[in-house]
């Protein structure tokens, strides 16, 4: 995967009360590819998030998911998952719940989801300055039975983001023994431009296409020495003119967390 990604414990702020609250009102707000040892519940209060995370292996269709939410929606994400979550234009407001991983059954409706109007109203009640310690753990144990209990709509699910997209055709590529695209050939098989790929790279990465193509890679060769083939193999195997160059390649571009 293209991206760096970072593991944010929470888990040890649910051991007090069982659940741990937070909230952000940044309108710039972005936080890029990471992972938590805890449930997550986000919902949107105001504004536009852009949220994008891996679905479960055992969906129809695993890997990358996408969806922009507004007030109402919320994404559920199991522990250990990775996403990534950024504000689209103007302001924002959004809560976020950590819950132990055993708070949510194996049925829960992990995913993106519209929340009903009792749910989305002990959530704003959760936020509530001055709440009582006992109120909020009552209201969190509630909030958990009306998301496994309600019938909730879940979101439109939009496909993969240009970004994603672009790690696809590199990493088939890689997967098929090919070189991998230029920028420029990829571009044209995604029906894209290349400014537009510079764009969708910077919203969804924070780096440029050219980096994403050098993690893809970096991030290729480490696999194919984790399997045990030696340098020189992995180097000829991948099209570098020396084991020099894949070297140079794999002490620039550090692994992914």
């Amino acid at each position: 995967m293209a991206a760096l990604t970072h593991h944010s414990p929470k888990l040890h702020l649910t051991a007090e009360r069982g659940f741990a609250l937070h909230e952000s009102r940044h309108a710039g707000f972005r936080r890029e590819w990471h992972t938590h040892d805890c449930s997550m519940l986000l919902w949107t209060r105001a504004g536009r998030l852009r949220s994008v995370w891996e679905s479960q292996p055992d969906t129809p269709q695993p890997g990358p998911v996408a969806a922009t939410l507004v007030r109402g929606g919320a994404v559920l994400l199991p522990a250990s998952t990775r996403h990534f979550t950024a504000a689209e234009a103007g302001r924002q407001h959004h809560g976020e719940l950590y819950l132990p991983p055993d708070r949510l059954r194996s049925a829960a409706p992990y995913g993106a989801l519209r929340l009903d109007g009792a749910a989305l109203a002990m959530l704003e009640a959760l936020l509530t300055p001055g709440l009582a310690p006992a109120s909020a753990e009552l209201l969190v144990r509630a909030i958990v039975g009306q998301i496994m209990a309600s019938p909730l709509l879940a979101l439109p699910q939009e496909p993969a983001s240009l970004a994603l997209r672009l790690v696809r055709c590199f990493s088939a590529a890689l997967e098929r023994d090919q070189a991998l695209p230029s920028i420029d050939a990829a571009a044209c098989t995604l029906g894209a431009s290349a400014r537009q790929l510079q764009r969708a790279c910077q919203l969804e990465f924070g780096a440029s296409p050219v980096t994403v193509r050098r993690r893809v890679l970096a991030a290729h060769a480490r696999s194919l020495l984790a399997e045990g083939l030696p340098l020189a193999r992995v180097s000829e195997r991948l099209g570098f003119a020396s084991s020099g160059h894949l070297v140079r390649l794999l002490r620039e571009v550090p692994p992914a967390r």
